[in-house]
């Protein structure tokens, strides 16, 4: 029996092996969007959570030393050690109770209500 000797690769094959890869390529971006879009999302409400563990420790921390129940005004809730967001490159911090999320644009805004009560709200922009 005759072989006929191989010379390389056909256009062809070259063609369907790149079209190939583009299809596989092209059906796991959905997925990859939507993994960053999750990971955005969990270390915003992770941060949250930081965040409203840190006033209510200082809120039992001034009932343990002074007596009362006193919640921290915004303006003095820059960064807390309990919440290390402050040496963050992913985190901007005004100052007034305000933290913004740079990649994204959420915002985890914390207003005084009265003084002994909080409010802690997540804004994902639209």
């Amino acid at each position: 029996m005759y072989w006929k000797k191989d010379d390389g690769i056909a256009v062809v094959e070259i063609i369907t092996l790149f079209a190939l890869v583009s299809i596989m390529t092209f059906s796991a971006l959905p997925f990859y969007n939507n993994l960053i879009t999750r990971t955005h999302r969990i270390e915003v409400e992770t941060t949250y959570n930081r965040i409203k563990t840190a006033i209510i420790m200082s809120t039992i921390d001034s009932i343990a030393n002074h007596g009362i129940s006193e919640v921290p005004y915004p303006k003095h809730v820059k960064s807390f050690s309990r919440i290390n967001i402050s040496n963050s490159s992913s985190w901007a911090n005004n100052g007034d109770g305000i933290w913004t999320y740079i990649p994204t644009g959420a915002q985890i805004i914390y207003d005084m209500v009265e003084r002994n009560n909080f409010s802690l709200r997540i804004e994902f922009p639209k």
